[in-house]
């Protein structure tokens, strides 16, 4: 990288605006009519919409992406018609009813439900946890075929404070740490895309199967799936939706934690019931845990409703991974092999700890599709988009482990299969919020990848850490619109309080 060139912008505002305090011609459509449009207007905005529980503007952000992408681009195609809703008889589920169930409700049955793609489309993660010790087995079968069930079992695994980064009270003081239990990781594999299956989770301790409760699912849509027509129905719908967030947090008392992310959960799981939702990409700062399980483990039981019937991507922020010193490679959940963290001298107090975490509880809570670094950089595709989550926290400057793998990866995607491509990261490359050692990281990455994403024809880019929402102009590269680059989003309306 140029050093000097980094030094030079960053002593250069981020967005040139005109005497009147305005943002100038060239870039104005780059500020939000949401409320993060500039520091002068944030006063009023906030005094309208006030720190009240986020669920106008996830709503917003998630509809505004979701018509942005899709209805504007001429995406609406007609999609086949969801069958109705199973029923089951007696109440009780066809799956395996022959055997003999133990009592499902016992707190060590499975706990933390959550699903995940891989890089294949006929098989998924799942994932829970338990206080049990014991073998993880998941039982799945086609929703038409609930008879023909088959098994699965997978790996379990678990951390301890000592196997985190930095010493502090939430992580390492014996008073307030509690291990997470056990954390298990099965891959079922051999499914067929875009079909209803019924699974549950279960823990095999020697004593028999101590099973969850039955999920209903409906696996992925493939790479280049278009909904065929359905006879003379005129209506359409998108060949593929989406809901994208960043910045939740959970209930915990902290300041990060004020309960509005319960209201976004409940409003997620209502919107993702009907079938139509493919995905849910949650962009880092999840759960505001800094190193506390306590948290963590809420967290993970209050994303459960959603997580569980709609695969779950993520990406890693702040929150999960930074910190001062690595103490090295063994210390690391990325598997970054460094005695410290990505701390240029650009980057000031813009990279700090936030708990002494490093990625670890992410890691192993956490799976991703094994074509990248873990669950810290890697792509995935579905129906007519690619999307690829990088980490803001890791080095992405060019010859770095991650520039390396999205240059691949963006040189390797096949534009009539998947002609929309997706990037998400934590910290967003451009916004309007004035502050320095945020916006210094923000340029820096635009010094770094901005010209691979114009390069490669990216068309949108979805970030967080902001917690506001903006919406640039459409084409935006080098601070100018219409000028071949990706639209830029800003979605940290989570459920973390605003930026007011």
């Amino acid at each position: 990288m140029d050093t000097d060139n980094i030094e030079e912008a960053l002593s250069e505002p981020l967005l040139s605006e005109s005497s009147a305090g305005q943002p100038s011609g060239e870039v104005s459509p780059a500020y939000s009519e949401f409320g993060d449009a500039h520091p002068e207007q944030r006063e009023s905005i906030c005094s309208i919409f006030g720190k009240i529980p986020t669920i106008a503007y996830i709503l917003a952000s998630m509809v505004i992406f979701i018509i942005v992408l899709f209805l504007t681009a001429g995406l609406l195609l007609p999609s086949t018609q969801i069958p109705q809703e199973y029923n089951y008889t007696n109440n009780t589920p066809p799956l395996l009813m022959h055997q003999k169930l133990l009592n499902d409700t016992e707190p060590s049955g499975p706990k933390a439900v959550h699903i995940s793609l891989t890089e294949s489309p006929t098989a998924i993660h799942i994932q829970f946890s338990t206080t049990n010790i014991g073998k993880p087995v998941v039982e799945i079968a086609a929703k038409d075929n609930p008879s023909d069930t088959k098994k699965h079992d997978g790996e379990s695994t678990t951390y301890l404070a000592s196997d985190m980064c930095v010493k502090n009270q939430s992580a390492d003081s014996t008073k307030n740490f509690v291990p997470p239990g056990q954390l298990h990781t099965i891959k079922v594999t051999d499914l067929k895309v875009n079909t209803e299956y019924v699974y549950r989770a279960g823990i095999s301790t020697g004593q028999g199967i101590r099973w969850g409760e039955y999920i209903e699912i409906r696996t992925s849509k493939p790479a280049g799936f278009i909904p065929p027509k359905s006879g003379n129905n005129s209506s359409t719908k998108p060949a593929i939706t989406f809901l994208a967030l960043a910045d939740q947090g959970v209930a915990n008392g902290t300041k990060h934690g004020d309960g509005a992310g319960q209201n976004v959960t409940r409003l997620i799981t209502s919107l993702a019931s009907n079938h139509t939702v493919e995905s849910i990409h949650i962009i880092g700062d999840l759960s505001y845990a800094d190193g506390s399980t306590q948290i963590w483990d809420k967290y993970m039981d209050m994303i459960e409703p959603f997580a569980s019937r709609i695969p779950t991507m993520v990406a890693v922020g702040n929150h999960e991974y930074d910190y001062t010193r690595g103490n090295g490679s063994k210390k690391d959940g990325s598997g970054i092999k460094t005695n410290e963290t990505f701390h240029p001298s650009w980057g000031g107090s813009g990279f700090h700890d936030e708990g002494g975490e490093c990625g670890v509880p992410f890691a192993k809570r956490f799976a991703a599709p094994n074509n990248g670094n873990l669950i810290f950089w890697y792509s995935f595709e579905q129906s007519l988009v690619h999307t690829i989550m990088l980490s803001s926290e890791h080095n992405m400057t060019r010859g770095s482990a991650q520039y390396k793998f999205l240059q691949a990866d963006l040189s390797g995607i096949n534009r009539t299969i998947t002609p929309w491509v997706v990037v998400e990261l934590h910290r967003p490359m451009y916004n309007s919020e004035k502050y320095v050692t945020q916006d210094a990281i923000g340029i820096a990455m635009r010094y770094e990848i901005e010209e691979l994403l114009h390069l490669h024809h990216v068309d949108l880019v979805l970030s967080g850490h902001y917690h506001a929402y903006l919406r640039s102009c459409d084409g935006l590269y080098q601070e100018k619109c219409s000028n071949g680059g990706p639209q830029h989003v800003t979605i940290g309306t989570g459920g973390a309080p605003l930026d007011c």
